[in-house]
């Protein structure tokens, strides 16, 4: 999906999560929005720079960390695999199972060593809330391209089998992207009303969190119409890479 789909999709997510874990903190709520959008924005390598600084600008810098710091050292950790080839330009390195815990990994030992570096401190008291964010943002990008006609290799490189769905992205003649925005605002509104209705305990809050994340990712599928197919043709990132970052 383009840039901004994927930042509206996983925002409204992102609440969803939130509001289960930290509801009447809003610091803890926005820190974990943001990382939930740094999540998502990680796995786009192929992304174009922009010619002028925009809104864009910050998501592009976000996806050189992942093209210039956690490909090479996701590439060499599959070279110690016989027979495993991964090219640090096919964008299959990030867009799969393997290659997002891979990122996480990599931005969980950069925080944690930042936190031995300067020692413990109550500022950091926050950072494992901005590293699950990270995660959550990671996921929603696989479940978002997933309903793309270019879909996702989920195994790669251990298995070039590929999900994918109907969408094209750039096709504003398709309100299947907008109507999952609707759908995901409805199930964030659905859920906030149980929460003031106190029609939920507290026990079952991240629960009802949890199926509302599932719901919303499992209505994308559905509509969707996800197929399974193969796909051994790599996905080569262009060298000055996708203008919108669209998959």
């Amino acid at each position: 999906m383009i840039t901004r789909h994927h930042i509206t999709l996983s925002l409204i997510c992102s609440l969803i999560a939130g509001l289960a874990i930290v509801p009447w903190d809003l610091f803890l709520l926005i820190l974990l929005a943001a990382g939930t959008c740094i999540g998502v924005i990680l796995p786009d390598i192929q992304m174009k720079a922009p010619k002028r600084i925009t809104a864009l600008t910050p998501a592009w810098m976000i996806t050189r960390f992942a093209r210039l710091i956690c490909v090479p050292v996701i590439c060499s950790s599959y070279r110690l695999i016989p027979g495993i080839d991964a090219p640090q330009c096919d964008k299959r390195l990030t867009h799969s199972v393997p290659g997002i815990l891979f990122m996480f990994l990599i931005i969980a030992g950069i925080q944690y060593g930042i936190v031995l570096f300067l020692g413990a401190s109550p500022q950091f008291a926050s950072a494992p809330l901005l590293l699950a964010g990270i995660l959550l943002g990671l996921c929603l990008h696989l479940a978002e391209d997933l309903c793309t006609r270019k879909g996702i290799t989920p195994l790669y490189p251990f298995s070039t089998l590929r999900l994918s769905g109907t969408i094209r992205p750039c096709d504003t003649r398709d309100g299947r992207i907008r109507q999952f925005s609707i759908q995901h605002g409805l199930v964030l509104a659905g859920f906030v009303g149980l929460r003031i209705a106190g029609l939920i305990s507290e026990r079952e809050i991240t629960l009802a969190a949890l199926l509302g994340l599932i719901l919303c990712t499992g209505l994308m599928g559905i509509c969707s119409s996800v197929k399974v197919a193969d796909d051994d043709e790599p996905q080569q990132v262009p060298p000055g890479g996708i203008s919108g970052s669209a998959a």
